[in-house]
């Protein structure tokens, strides 16, 4: 498991994404406030660590912009029998 996630390794995370470059803003866009994006990804990992329950999470799209973040769909596959 890779949880908890720390601020540093979040940072690491985002700053290795392919679209890094969008995140910061490109193309006559305004990035995404990073610090949100960060707390969203610790808060993730918190979350998996407090329900073990939790086998797959997916969360698609995150829109985003300076003010903050916001999940538009979620999809979480729970495992009843965690061990």
């Amino acid at each position: 498991s890779i949880s908890p996630i720390s601020q540093i390794e979040a940072d690491e995370m985002i700053k290795h994404l392919r679209s890094y470059k969008l995140i910061q803003g490109a193309r006559g866009q305004e990035g995404i406030n990073e610090v949100v994006f960060n707390e969203i990804i610790r808060r993730v990992s918190a979350l998996c660590m407090a329900a073990p329950e939790i086998f797959e999470m997916d969360i698609n799209p995150l829109l985003g912009n300076m003010k903050g973040l916001t999940a538009v769909d979620a999809r979480i596959r729970i495992e009843k029998d965690v061990k």
